[in-house]
């Protein structure tokens, strides 16, 4: 049985038992991963800024890359010295470029910043500030970062808060999110290979126990009318 320290390789153990770390290729790795990302888009905006990392800094706009990142929120100072920090608007191509018009109605200001997510760059999306911030007219970009190459399964309640910005008792939700994955995998794998169905309909049965524990756990994020404390 897995303790309040234990990693999400050993929670999954306890769930489904040692044998999902067989699955070809490891991808179960990636199959913890997309939990993980899945999870995470089912938090509002708000919990994930509560947690969020540092932000980043824009200085100009040189290149700020968005890639495997969630934009949460995006600010600019509106002056040298004094300034307030006031909080950017998400436009489109259109619209950021006229803002760089100054004879535009749309002409960008300081008191009303604007950014846009430039996907000019070959895939590889940038985000951009206008008016351009500067060296004490910084912008800052809070953001949370999405599991792409990672190796998830030693994370524990602790590291999941400290290191990966999530609540820590969120690793409940992600274990479970992750057992869905493999087992749904798994099913596939057995059906395509007709192996023994009286075994595959245990595994399905379990699946959809899994699937309902995971609803239930999640609705303590989603579902406003029981978010109190949830996070």
């Amino acid at each position: 049985m897995a303790t309040p320290g234990a990693t999400i390789a050993e929670r999954i153990e306890d769930l489904i038992g040692a044998d999902y770390a067989t699955v070809p290729s490891l991808s179960y790795k990636d199959l913890i991963n997309a939990a993980f990302n899945e999870v995470a888009d089912m938090l509002s905006v708000d919990i994930l800024l509560k947690y969020s990392k540092t932000p980043g800094v824009l200085q100009s706009n040189s290149e700020w890359l968005v890639e495997d990142r969630k934009i949460l929120k995006v600010t600019r100072v509106d002056a040298d010295t004094n300034g307030v920090e006031r909080e950017c608007e998400l436009v489109d191509r259109e619209r950021f470029s006229e803002a760089g018009d100054s004879g535009s109605l749309y002409f960008a200001t300081a008191y009303s910043p604007i950014y846009h997510l430039d996907s000019a760059n070959a895939g590889a999306a940038t985000l951009k500030i206008l008016p351009e911030p500067g060296t004490t007219q910084k912008g800052r970009i809070w953001y949370f970062s999405y599991a792409s190459t990672e190796d998830l399964t030693g994370i524990t309640a602790a590291t999941l808060n400290t290191t990966y910005y999530l609540p820590s008792n969120l690793i409940h939700g992600i274990v479970l999110k992750a057992c869905i994955n493999i087992l749904t995998s798994y099913i596939s794998n057995q059906v395509q290979d007709e192996e023994d169905s009286e075994m595959l309909q245990l595994i399905t049965q379990q699946l959809s126990g899994l699937q309902s524990s995971f609803q239930a756990e999640m609705t303590r994020y989603v579902d406003p009318q029981r978010a109190v404390g949830g996070e």
